[in-house]
């Protein structure tokens, strides 16, 4: 193949986990047994939709009593209210005495504290009774139910079950500090900026790269020390539901493009006591060995730093037999797909 100059992205591919954007474990707020499940295992929720109810009976007995205190509460203070109008006209012709009225209307207000106190009351109940209903925070998918109806469930420890958003997802995987700071210049500042024009390739477990590209979205406050690598956050569509939390994959992370990059196929270059070549065919289609420097891996591909210049035929087949001062006749390379592409951002 006759390598020429191009303008290449510079990439690392970086393994990667797969997690839910949003994920919450459902835990009740409430003790008791868990008396009904409205959902099917796997199922799309909306947000607010019931999922559990946990036994109600002690929660709507404590509704009905605190119903019953507030209404003995009103009545009372209607009844306190009611003496205090009587008693007020009669005070300018001392009919009453004022020990009396004050007394009154001391005890009114002692009633409306009592009336705010069990209003107060009912709402706390009618709150934990609420609570007995266990609705989805979050609109995702559903897991399988980990306690099954008649299970007694214990408030903010027991996990009914799990929903997660399945579109978008989150990519988290982790960069050294050099190619964070490449990332970084090439950025322009902030690598995780919203609506960043640094789109992330996903490449899959089979070797296939996802539809859909990502944006980084999340970089962590600082390098983790023991490893000197930093966290990263990407986030992709997922609209057709192929990626599933808990999936590996890789990350391809574009920090640098060189705009006269020479690129020869990994196979063509060769390594000797520390030393690369590759394997050349000069005008007179003669062999000869030249030595080069290759810089970062793209894909499939080397890029040399020096010791080609653009231009030269390389040999990308039959190295073994290829020897320096043979004459040969070269045949033009298949073309192979590779990760030069004209522009980066596209």
């Amino acid at each position: 193949m006759t390598v020429t100059p191009q303008v290449t992205p510079l990439s690392s591919d970086i393994v990667a986990e797969i997690k839910a954007y949003r994920e919450v474990a459902l835990r009740p707020q409430v003790s008791g047994v868990v008396t009904r499940k409205y959902f099917e295992p796997g199922q799309h929720v909306e947000e607010g939709q019931l999922l559990f109810t946990i036994d109600t009976r002690n929660y709507d007995e404590a509704v009905t009593n605190a119903q019953a205190n507030l209404a003995e509460a009103e009545a009372n203070l209607a009844r306190v209210q009611q003496d205090v109008e009587r008693y007020k006209p009669l005070l300018p012709d001392n009919a009453i005495p004022r020990q009396t009225y004050d007394q009154t209307v001391a005890q009114e207000r002692q009633f409306k504290a009592v009336v705010a106190a069990r209003r107060s009351g009912l709402a706390s109940a009618k709150l934990q009774r609420s609570h007995a209903d266990v609705r989805s925070p979050i609109t995702g998918q559903i897991g399988l139910q980990q306690l099954e109806v008649g299970g007694l469930a214990t408030a903010g420890q027991t996990i009914l079950a799990t929903v997660s958003t399945l579109d978008p997802v989150a990519a988290y995987f982790n960069i050294s500090e050099v190619d964070y700071l490449a990332l970084v210049k090439r950025a322009g500042g902030n690598v995780a900026a919203p609506h960043s024009d640094r789109p992330i390739e996903l490449l899959l477990a089979d070797g296939s790269v996802y539809a859909h590209r990502g944006q980084l979205d999340f970089a962590d406050r600082a390098l983790n020390p023991a490893t000197g690598t930093l966290a990263l956050r990407a986030i992709f569509p997922n609209p057709e539901n192929l990626l599933r939390p808990g999936m590996n994959a890789r990350v391809r992370v574009v920090y640098d493009v060189a705009e006269h990059a020479i690129l020869v196929p990994q196979r063509s270059v060769t390594e000797l006591l520390g030393k690369y070549f590759v394997t050349l065919v000069d005008a007179d289609d003669k062999i000869e060995q030249v030595a080069v420097i290759p810089g970062p891996r793209v894909a499939d591909r080397w890029v040399i730093q020096s010791g080609l210049k653009g231009g030269e035929r390389v040999v990308t087949d039959g190295l073994q037999s290829a020897k320096p001062g043979m004459v040969v006749k070269p045949v033009p390379a298949e073309p192979t797909p590779g990760a030069v592409v004209p522009d980066p951002k596209s």
